[in-house]
């Protein structure tokens, strides 16, 4: 099986060989317990823990170590940090899980690989820390009457635009598709008759790329995959024709895109807009450092706003990041540590990336250290818009692997089956008709769950 985890570089992690089966005896090998989170007392001096962290930027990792260095300092436990690219997490922890030298603390983004970990019995549920605070929609979303991760921050897939370019052309935010069609075809640059500078880049590869970013305006269409009973009905009745006329609209919006977009991904999804090749794209907020960092004229000429539907509904995909607990025999003292890195060091940990770590915590965005920082000042208004969409009505926030009545596995196999990515290119590759391509999905995914 292949695990695609959104918002992040090649994302592809392959768990070929590593079942449920294996993953529970591997597991029993460690002799662990269940652990319920404890409050945080004294740690036990001389522990060593094994932190696998997937923030791998400079920032990120200095924001980590010292944290590590003060809690050894203070209470006399060790943690051995080991960063590696998300992209080959889950392939490093179960490694460690088969060695019997499980990771106790991983950072994880993708609902998928959670609740594999789950079900395969490794994890050890963070409730009662994630209780104590409010959460943004879509946050801290709970299985099996527990939450398994504790957020540090959302992926919200928002829509980036030039606001040089629209004050030139006239243009306002789109408040739904024929409006944002017409504002992709304006901005629209050919040269001898081919796309030099897109209206657009909305993906369509087999990649996570595509399953996170490509579908915020078929979700604001109310579209479902899902009914309350798990039954599959996106070819079924108004669903069928809200996603048939989404592919429509993509398939204008597809004419103004720059060539090469059956290869785009998360890289080109922000340097096509960083380099003026695009005049929109769809990103999280590290887009914004990316533009500070190598176009910092951009940096002052971007707006965003949340995907239309086709008559003013609005809604955002998302994806997330967090700390998971494994189940080892310093369960305990992990859940020590992350509780004591929660209070002292989680704003820290956030400002490492001032803002792709979008806040999912709600009182964070009342903390003076974190308000006090030179970058949340100059972008504030980006970063109130952002706050606006998660703890307001106004906008729907859903995401492929989220679809459905209850946070289940069946909507992540439809994730990394690419089933709607390849909708997508059935429509403006394989120039089949709507209905067509949306009843093949919906036969597709009723094969896979």
């Amino acid at each position: 099986m292949s695990i695609y985890i959104p918002g992040r570089g090649n994302m592809a992690a392959s768990l070929s060989g590593m079942t449920r089966r294996n993953f529970l005896i591997s597991t029993a090998a460690i002799g662990a317990a269940s652990v319920a989170a404890p409050a945080v007392v004294r740690a036990q001096s001389g522990v060593t823990l094994r932190f696998l962290n997937t923030e791998t930027s400079v920032a990120s990792q200095t924001a980590l170590k010292n944290a590590c260095d003060e809690y050894e300092s203070k209470f006399g436990v060790k943690i051995i940090i080991d960063s590696s690219p998300i992209s080959g997490t889950m392939e490093k922890a179960m490694a460690a899980i088969n060695a019997g030298q499980s990771y106790d603390i991983v950072t994880s983004g993708f609902i998928a690989v959670v609740l594999e970990l789950v079900d395969a019995g490794v994890l050890i549920p963070l409730t009662d820390m994630v209780k104590k605070y409010d959460w943004g929609k879509g946050a801290a979303w709970e299985y099996e009457g527990e939450n398994w991760y504790y957020p540090f921050d959302y992926n919200l897939v928002v829509n980036y635009y030039r606001k040089d370019l629209y004050a030139q052309k006239g243009l306002k935010i789109p408040e739904s598709w024929d409006e944002f069609v017409e504002n992709c075809q304006a901005l629209t640059v050919l040269d001898g008759g081919n796309v030099d500078v897109g209206g657009c880049v909305i993906p369509l590869a087999s990649d996570s790329s595509t399953n996170w970013a490509s579908f915020g305006n078929m979700f604001a269409e109310g579209t479902q995959l899902f009914d309350g009973d798990w039954n599959v009905v996106l070819d079924q009745n108004e669903n069928a024709d809200r996603a048939a006329r989404f592919l429509d609209f993509y398939a204008e919006l597809y004419k103004t895109m720059p060539p090469g977009m059956n290869a785009v991904g998360y890289a080109q999804l922000m340097s096509l807009f960083a380099t003026g090749k695009a005049a929109h794209t769809l990103y999280s907020g590290r887009l914004v450092e990316t533009l500070e960092a190598t176009n910092p004229e951009l940096a002052d000429q971007y707006g965003i706003f949340a995907s239309p539907g086709s008559t003013g509904q609005k809604a955002l995909s998302y994806a997330f990041d967090g700390f998971l607990v494994f189940k080892t025999k310093q369960s305990e003292e992990a859940v020590k540590f992350l509780q004591w890195f929660v209070d002292e060091h989680y704003v820290d940990w956030l400002l490492s990336a001032w803002m792709n770590n979008h806040p999912s915590r709600m009182d964070i965005y009342e903390d003076e250290r974190w308000k006090s920082h030179p970058m949340i000042k100059k972008h504030w208004e980006t970063m109130m818009q952002m706050k606006s969409f998660i703890d307001g009505d106004g906008v729907t926030i859903t995401s492929v692997d989220t679809s459905g009545p209850s946070i289940d596995v069946r909507p992540c196999n439809v994730f990394n089956a690419n089933i709607l990515p390849e909708m997508l290119q059935q429509k403006v590759l394989g120039n089949r008709s709507s209905a067509d391509c949306v009843a093949a999905a919906a036969q597709r995914i009723r094969s896979i769950i």
